[in-house]
């Protein structure tokens, strides 16, 4: 059965060249995350933006709910909430990274029709900012209806999968050393409990089914063989090849699990070209 559930819409202003979206350049959003996931209308959840500039610029950010309902199915976000300056439909969130926010009073049912999982999303826009440039993104916030709320995935951690011997855990904290042409396998796992069950509601028929988690794969550097991974193939080859820096050159890793539902979490993990 073909599962057609809303995870997360992330729209950056324009494409600024023709490299991989998984090569991270300049300013990025790389994700947003919401703790808790689901919200009920007037309620609060923590937002957090993954966004980075490669420049080393400081970054500000804007954040607004969007009230505009879609014009077409679920999944879609009105065109005026990522366009317009300034609206009425654009309710002020706050302006830091990372800020609690409080939801407006709005009407779950003006976002419908639902996804297959009865969920409603509430349109959230980011405006991520540094001195010469901005990147637009929107993320659907699931509001809560009274039913058992999706909880975000937890990331545990990103392994360097050998050849041979035991998977070698990556730590934030020390760079792991790669070499230019090196292929090096990677794998990222979550916590037992982030794929949870819910109902999935199609015409004629409802069942219970379990999460699908992914994974996307972002670098400074290199390339990968499957910029998104999951539970059929859960690793993917970095690649030091194109963009290799000089030796001793920080090359940062970002990791990105998505459920089905809009819940997200992500991880930075550090390698140092030798």
């Amino acid at each position: 059965m073909k599962r057609s559930l809303i995870a997360l819409a992330l729209l950056a202003a324009c494409e600024k060249s023709f490299e991989p979206a998984s090569y991270v350049q300049g300013v990025r959003v790389l994700a947003i995350k919401a703790e808790p996931a689901e919200v009920a209308p007037g309620g609060t959840t923590t937002l957090t933006a993954l966004a980075v500039d490669t420049n080393g610029g400081l970054l500000t950010a804007t954040w607004e709910a969007c009230t505009e309902p879609p014009l077409v199915g679920y999944g879609a976000i009105n065109s005026a909430c990522l366009s317009q300056d300034a609206a009425p439909f654009l309710v002020p969130l706050g302006t830091e990274l990372s800020l609690a926010a409080t939801l407006p009073l709005v009407a779950p049912s003006d976002f419908a029709p639902p996804d297959a999982s009865g969920g409603l999303y509430l349109p959230i826009r980011v405006r991520v900012q540094s001195k010469n440039e901005r990147v637009d993104a929107a993320f659907h916030l699931r509001l809560a209806q009274g039913g058992t709320p999706n909880h975000n995935p937890t990331l545990t951690g990103v392994l360097v999968i050998p050849a041979q011997g035991d998977p070698i855990p990556l730590d934030e904290a020390t760079p792991f050393a790669v070499h230019a042409g090196d292929r090096i396998t990677m794998r990222a796992t979550f916590s037992e409990d982030s794929a949870e069950s819910y109902t999935l509601m199609v015409p004629g028929n409802t069942q219970t089914v379990t999460e699908l988690l992914r994974v996307s794969w972002f670098a400074t550097a290199g390339s990968w063989t499957e910029e998104v991974t999951g539970l059929a193939k859960p690793n993917t080859v970095w690649r030091a090849d194109v963009h290799f820096p000089p030796a001793g050159t920080t090359i940062d890793v970002y990791v990105v699990g998505r459920d089905e539902r809009g819940g997200v979490d992500f991880l930075h993990r550090v390698l140092r070209s030798s």
